[in-house]
């Protein structure tokens, strides 16, 4: 019987293209060092960081913290959780984490030039723009030719994009598309379509955005009466390849399809086997069946209740909303509410994920970096401190 090296390079680029369609980029690593002549056959992910092949795509990094090189990362598609040691993190600052798994980081000199690391590969794409300094709410990126790196800040909510050769982050000017959270709505729709069909950010971003606007007019003026109206009523989300806009308002929620080739908005009342993770940062779409204790065909979200945040699940089947738990509203153990205790469950660390922007971006990481030049006994107490509770709740995922 011939030898497993011996198989033909067609068939092993089979097998490895079947790792790639389900986003296992791990397995795929580790199927291309199966024997020596594998590697050869198959293309090399660290060699071509700007394939759009492996980025990830369906991947959530759910420990943002800054005190390990470990992260944990879930695949919602297959329910599969991988902790993955990343010592790049000791020679960079961790700005943000991206939809789909990747890693936002910044050179530690300046001027901080931005880099997206791949923590299913090793590989890193390197950016000639530096990092903006203000706070980061929500990272994508776009496997274009080249790849996009989009940032959304928190406090302006202003939208940037680099490629990997751009000398800065372009910021979208015009302040209408800003100030008004339907139109920032539909420009987040715009960013998850150039996601989505991979195409140019800069070619689809505003017209995608007008279109929704367009064919979503009549459940923006119900949801979205005037400015003043809170922003936190519409999310978009991706699910399945499909685009889902959801409008929330006290005790009810409505989910509608969009679909851009149509220009049709189509009412949902099924997720089927879905659930959805609203958040004010990011939002997520899960397969219910391949996670313990999420319910299919729900949504959840956290809801502030000064000084506690309450986990809430809304049934499309019932129409019902009703309180599931405490949510994460701290990963420090010294801020942590004490209703909220370790290990965290698989829908906390969903709904904090979000819900709640942990890593603080360049000015956070500098500050973090100081504090330690200044008294590093101090930081490395405290330090172990977070690293004494954090890992109470390893062994449920690993």
């Amino acid at each position: 019987m011939a030898g497993w090296s011996s198989l033909p390079g067609d068939l092993i680029n089979r097998v490895a293209d079947c790792l790639l369609a389900t986003d296992d980029l791990d397995h795929y690593m580790d199927f291309r060092a199966v024997c020596r002549s594998w590697p050869s056959s198959t293309a090399d992910p660290r060699s071509s960081p700007r394939d759009p092949r492996f980025l990830p795509r369906q991947w959530v990094m759910l420990d943002e913290v800054h005190q390990t090189d470990t992260r944990l990362f879930v695949n919602v598609a297959t329910g599969r959780f991988v902790r993955r040691d990343l010592p790049l993190l000791r020679r960079y600052f961790v700005v943000a984490g991206a939809a789909g798994g990747s890693v936002v980081l910044a050179e530690r000199a300046s001027p901080h030039a931005t880099g997206v690391l791949n923590p299913f590969t090793g590989s890193l794409l390197r950016f000639e723009a530096p990092v903006p300094s203000e706070t980061i709410a929500a990272a994508h990126v776009v496997g274009s030719s080249p790849p996009t790196l989009v940032l959304i800040f928190d406090e302006s909510s202003s939208i940037t994009w680099a490629d990997p050769d751009s000398e800065s982050f372009i910021e979208l000017k015009d302040e209408r598309y800003i100030i008004y959270p339907p139109i920032k709505l539909a420009l987040v729709g715009g960013i998850y379509a150039a996601a989505h069909e991979g195409g140019s950010l800069p070619s689809l971003l505003v017209p995608t955005a007008n279109k929704i606007l367009d064919v979503a007019s009549k459940p923006i003026m119900d949801y979205f009466p005037g400015p003043e109206a809170p922003e936190n009523r519409g999310f978009f989300v991706e699910s399945e390849g499909e685009m889902l806009m959801v409008f929330k308002v006290p005790h009810r929620i409505e989910v509608f399809k969009f679909d851009a080739r149509s220009d049709k908005l189509e009412p949902v009342k099924d997720l089927g086997s879905r659930a959805l993770f609203l958040g004010d940062c990011r939002c997520l779409s899960v397969d219910a069946d391949k996670l313990p204790s999420v319910e299919a065909n729900c949504i959840y979200y956290v809801v502030v209740e000064e000084p506690w945040y309450k986990i809430c699940v809304y049934s499309l089947k019932d129409e019902m909303e009703v309180w599931a738990s405490e949510a994460i509203d701290s990963f420090n153990p010294i801020t942590l509410s004490s209703k909220v205790s370790s290990p965290f469950t698989v829908v906390q660390l969903l709904c904090s994920y979000t819900f709640e922007v942990r890593v603080r971006g360049l000015p956070w990481e500098k500050l973090y970096a100081a504090l330690f030049a200044l008294d590093p006994d101090l930081v490395a107490r405290r330090t172990e401190e977070f690293l004494a509770y954090e890992y109470d709740s390893e062994s449920e995922y690993d």
